[in-house]
């Protein structure tokens, strides 16, 4: 089952199992690091991705754990800057020349028919590889757990920021991201 973050809109990938027969699940968020109890049940049975709204207090079980929301002041805030303009294309491998411009602050980046933003054909790319996040002025690649790694400078990264012109490596694929003035 695949949610969405409805704080930061990231992916997270729940094994169904792990839902089965609840009603309720506490799930952090990978990237912006918040918890919340959802309601797990699909609005929409045929959906793939559903925006997982966190449950107001009075809807949840006895004794829930709640969060005081001292975390979010500790989360910087994904936004695209104004005056630039940010493309992931791809540089070597079979998905040459395909390129994407970053219309949201968050990109995934996995295997062809996998569910992510910019899919490569590359059957060493896991279905969700990797993300690019934008938070404010600061360009970040995370890899999503990925069972091949996500490589910047030959060096296996779980996060790095990026700069222009910076390359990296998922699989036999090459990206490069570029960032313009708009």
């Amino acid at each position: 089952m695949r949610l969405r973050c409805a704080h930061c809109e990231a992916q997270i990938e729940v094994e169904d199992a792990r839902a089965a027969g609840r009603k309720f699940l506490q799930i952090k968020c990978w990237m912006c690091g918040r918890s919340s109890l959802l309601d797990v049940a699909k609005p929409d049975p045929d959906a793939s991705t559903f925006i997982a709204e966190p449950l107001a207090p009075q809807d949840g079980p006895a004794g829930a754990i709640r969060l005081n929301g001292a975390l979010s002041q500790q989360t910087a805030i994904l936004d695209l800057p104004a005056d630039k303009l940010i493309t992931v294309s791809v540089v070597a491998g079979a998905s040459l020349a395909l390129e994407r411009e970053m219309t949201q602050p968050l990109l995934t980046i996995g295997r062809l028919g996998g569910g992510a933003d910019m899919e490569i054909d590359d059957p060493q790319v896991s279905r969700l590889h990797c993300a690019i996040e934008v938070k404010t002025d600061a360009v970040l690649l995370r890899d999503l757990r990925s069972t091949n790694g996500t490589f910047l400078d030959e060096k296996r990264i779980l996060s790095a920021f990026l700069e222009h012109k910076s390359e990296f490596r998922i699989g036999v694929s090459t990206l490069r991201v570029s960032i313009a003035p708009a």
